[in-house]
């Protein structure tokens, strides 16, 4: 079995990525390839148009913000 990005052997290799529909790849050789076609957890980012992009650019500093929020509550010691 051939990695299909660089096509060398995957056999005996400890990283190895399965993928669905395509097989087994080095996990190194996905992950380069992957982040050169700008694609995060199977969102293909040069596919979305100027609008969804800031839609989700909106999404995801609202996200980021409600993560990071510290509580307004005043805590008194005795």
């Amino acid at each position: 079995m051939r990695c299909p990005y660089c096509k060398k052997s995957v056999v005996g290799e400890k990283n190895v990525e399965i993928l669905t529909g395509i097989g087994p790849a080095h996990r190194l050789c996905y992950e380069q390839t992957i982040l050169s076609q700008r694609i995060f957890e199977g969102l293909n980012l040069p596919r979305l148009s100027d609008d969804k992009l800031c839609e989700l650019q909106e999404m995801l500093l609202t996200e980021i913000n409600s993560r990071s929020h510290v509580s307004d509550d005043v805590e008194l010691f005795c």
